[in-house]
Order: structure tokens, then C-alpha cells, then sequence
């Protein structure tokens, strides 16, 4: 019984400082993770005249398109990715460039030299408009979230370290949140709405905090995996995985080639035939100059196991063939975990039921530090009341 009353005077220490320590960060963390739980359906009512347009016969060849987009960007900025969505959206094309290490400060503005995407109409070609997605509101949120808008190697191990601190909270507070008995169980998963602020406060803490834990603790260890190569290595392993898979491949030798074109339309149809359109985004990594492998991964409509439905396919540039495929079922389990990993942490792996539970969850998590700040002030402030009483004569 010593051990125990010691052992849970350590984890309130433990759960006081730390959280002073780090409140703001984890209020900024989940207060923009919130908005990222919905992400793509905001994106996409805010940009509704850039996504969707009307379906009128069949899209031009995605070559042409890019000419088009690439004239909109200039010589300067060549593009360097390419997103085709299913049927009634526009595609996407993209060119980033990131910044030589001297120009690159502690801002994660300056990692990039440039970073637009480009959205065509691909029934008639028409460019619907141009984003710099470096100061589009949905990435700045998430690099906010990711890395507090700092220079990915620091920002990113510093959100990394608050949330291992906040995972250490979520642990001390459930043993100091374990009741004794039955009847303070009851007590502890209430909350008395008639009471006073204080009291109210302290059961929002304590009640939200325990109805929250297990879902908190899934987001916590999830996004981890972003900050630190140690910990998506660890998770690979326990899922069966010695290290991360290799996804990068290298066209085999050829004899001669194809220099006629750039094959980017024969590689497309070649996949679109494969997938006989079951696909929502196929997004094409073009090759640079002194690479000849072009990687398409592809998002197919159909969950088959519960992850996310994600495959690799490899051409080589210089002829246009398929020459390797990682498809979805033959993936190790630690690849699909990994690929899954972000529908996990906003909630999207399963739709709506889980993003509502992953947004009242960060809702929650958001307001842990806050409230238990209160809890913390007013026995401050009780404290310093009672020892000015005794110091006071009567």
C-alpha cells in the first residue's frame, strides 16, 4: 500500500510538470489535428470550382495536358508529379523544388523554392487555377500539426518529443484517474454538471481524459511514426517486418530506346486497361533526367482487408513498359500498416464514424491541458490563501 501512495505521488508529479511543460504544444497539436480529421472534404467544398468539373466525353491525353500546365508554370518551374482523379474531378499537376541548404532557415517556408499545383480541366484542357501550396491553409495547418512550422528536422523531433511527454501524461493520468472501489468508479466517469466551475473543471479533466485514452493513445502512437525513424522501424518489426520496405526501383538496361515520345500517355492507358477503372487517384512520380523509373501508386475504390487500398506500379520511361508492380495484396503487413498509418491517425480508415470519433477525441485532447491547468491554479491559489491565513493575526 506504501509502494502504491508513492508510486502514484510520482506519476502526479510526473503528470503535473510535464503538462505545464508542454500544454500549448498539445492544445496546438489537436486543435489543428481537428481540422485535419476532415481534411479532404473541406479542401474539396472550399476549392469546389478547382475539383470538381463536368464530365463532357473523354478526358484529353494527360501529355497534352501537361503542355498546357506546364505552359501556365513557365520553363522555370518544370512539374514533377502528376495526380489523375476519377472521373468528374480535374487533375493535378504539380512542381516543387526545395530550397539549397543555405537559403533554408528554421521556417518551413524556406524549405521550398517553389510548390504549386496546377488544376486542369481534363475534358477541355481548361486551367481552373494555380495554388502555392506552401501558404495554402490546409498544408500550413498540417505542417503546423507535423512540425510547428519549423524546418522539418527540428520541428518535427520537436512535436515528436511533446508527444512521447504526452503519451507518459495519458499513462500517469489513468493511474491517478483508478479509483479505489465501485463507488468512486462511478464518480470517476461523471460528471456533476450542478456542481461549481471548480468542480465541474475537474471532472471534465478527469472523466473526458479516461473516455478518451485509448483512442488518444492510437493518434499518439500513429503520428510518432513521423518524427522518428526509430519508431516506424519498431512498429515495422512488430508487424513481421525486419526494416521498412524499398520501394524504389531501377528500370532493367535496354538495348535501344524509344525516343519518339514521352511514353507518359501509353504508360497511363496501360494502367488505367489494368485497373478497368476501379481506381480514385493514380498519382505518377515523373522520372528526372538522369533517372529512367516513372512510379505510379494508386488508390483503389474497394477496401479488400481494411487498409488502405494503395498499390505501386513501375514503368520505364524510355519505353513506356511495366516492368514491376507491388500490388496491395502481396504487400507485407508492415507496408500496409505504413500505408495506412495516416487514415488511422485522422480516423479515415474506416469513414465518417471514425473521423467523428477521432475529432472528439483531439476536441478532448485539446482541452486536457487547459483544464488541467485550471485544476492546478486554483490549488495554487488556495494554497497561497491558506498560508496567508495563518500568517494573518486574528
Amino acid at each position: 500500500m506504501q509502494f502504491w501512495k508513492r508510486f502514484k505521488a510520482v506519476a502526479a508529479w510526473l503528470h503535473l510538470w510535464l503538462g505545464l511543460a508542454i500544454g500549448i504544444v498539445i492544445v496546438i497539436i489537436s486543435v489543428t489535428g481537428c481540422v485535419l480529421v476532415f481534411e479532404d472534404e473541406l479542401f474539396d467544398f472550399f476549392h469546389r470550382d478547382l475539383v470538381e468539373v463536368k464530365q463532357t466525353g473523354r478526358p484529353k491525353a494527360v501529355s497534352e495536358l501537361m503542355t498546357i500546365a506546364q505552359q501556365t508554370l513557365g520553363k522555370s518551374k518544370p512539374i514533377t508529379d502528376v495526380r489523375i482523379n476519377e472521373d468528374g474531378h480535374s487533375y493535378v499537376f504539380s512542381a516543387s523544388k526545395i530550397n539549397k541548404a543555405k537559403d533554408i532557415t528554421l521556417s518551413y517556408f524556406s524549405q521550398f523554392k517553389y510548390r504549386d499545383d496546377v488544376y486542369v480541366n481534363p475534358y477541355n484542357g481548361k486551367v481552373l487555377g494555380v495554388i502555392d501550396v506552401r501558404y495554402e491553409f490546409f498544408n500550413v495547418t498540417e505542417q503546423l500539426h507535423r512540425q510547428l512550422l519549423l524546418v522539418k528536422p527540428v520541428g518535427s523531433i520537436v512535436i515528436g518529443c511533446c508527444v512521447l511527454i504526452f503519451l507518459v501524461m495519458l499513462i500517469t493520468g489513468f493511474i491517478l484517474w483508478l479509483p479505489k472501489n465501485l463507488k468512486q468508479l462511478v464518480k470517476s466517469i461523471s460528471i456533476k454538471w450542478g456542481a461549481k466551475w471548480k468542480r465541474v473543471n475537474y471532472d471534465l479533466h478527469n472523466s473526458l481524459g479516461f473516455y478518451v485514452l485509448p483512442i488518444a493513445i492510437v493518434i499518439a502512437v500513429t503520428g510518432l511514426t513521423w518524427s522518428f525513424k526509430w519508431w516506424e522501424n519498431g512498429i515495422y518489426q512488430m508487424l513481421g517486418s525486419k526494416k521498412p520496405v524499398v520501394l524504389v526501383r531501377k528500370a532493367p538496361p535496354v538495348t535501344t530506346a524509344d525516343t519518339t515520345g514521352n511514353h507518359l500517355d501509353l504508360m497511363l492507358a496501360t494502367l488505367q486497361h489494368k485497373l478497368e477503372g476501379n481506381y480514385r487517384v493514380i498519382g505518377l512520380n515523373l522520372p528526372r533526367k538522369s533517372e529512367h523509373t516513372m512510379m505510379a501508386f494508386v488508390y483503389l475504390k474497394n477496401r479488400t482487408d481494411g487498409w488502405r487500398n494503395l498499390s505501386y506500379y513501375y514503368f520505364d520511361a524510355r519505353t513506356g513498359e511495366l516492368f514491376d508492380e507491388l500490388e496491395h495484396a502481396k504487400k507485407p503487413l508492415g507496408l500496409k500498416w505504413r500505408n495506412s498509418n495516416k487514415d488511422i491517425h485522422t480516423g479515415r480508415i474506416y469513414g465518417l464514424p471514425t473521423q467523428l470519433l477521432a475529432l472528439l477525441a483531439s476536441l478532448v485532447c485539446a482541452s486536457l491541458p487547459i483544464t488541467g491547468f485550471l485544476i492546478w491554479w486554483g490549488k495554487r491559489k488556495k494554497t497561497k490563501k491558506a498560508n496567508y491565513t495563518r500568517l494573518v493575526p486574528h
